[in-house]
């Protein structure tokens, strides 16, 4: 028995013993890795590095695929890649744009504070 059988043995006993469809066991499967790479890299909410391992695992899942079926799918390969994915690519974009937001914000802030009397004498 080779990898690739074995692997894609393994994946329908996952499928058998979630007794889940396979496309939410993607969506499920997208978000346990890239939490699971932000809790073991440290990093911080809205990881880029997590984000780019989940979808080097999603790749290196579809080729598997890819090597076991003898040709690519390419409505299941996309459809896959993208509920795998959705998740993880909006927890990072949310973060981006918090990020984003309270920069700005705190620049505004900043311009808004009154300057305290010391600053204000010597000015």
């Amino acid at each position: 028995m080779d990898l690739i059988t074995t692997y894609n043995g393994a994946i329908d006993a996952l499928v058998a013993v979630s007794d889940m469809p396979r496309p939410l066991l993607h969506v499920h499967a997208g978000m346990i890795i890239y939490l699971g790479c932000q809790l073991l890299l440290g990093t911080r909410r809205g990881s880029l590095l997590a984000v780019l391992i989940t979808v080097q695992l999603a790749l290196a899942h579809e080729l598997m695929n890819r090597a076991f079926h003898g040709s690519w799918r390419w409505e299941d390969t996309s459809r896959d890649l993208v509920l795998t994915m959705f998740w993880p690519t909006m927890c990072y974009a949310v973060s981006r744009f918090r990020r984003w937001h309270w920069s700005r914000r705190g620049q505004g802030m900043m311009a808004k504070t009154p300057k305290s009397l010391a600053a204000v004498a010597y000015s």
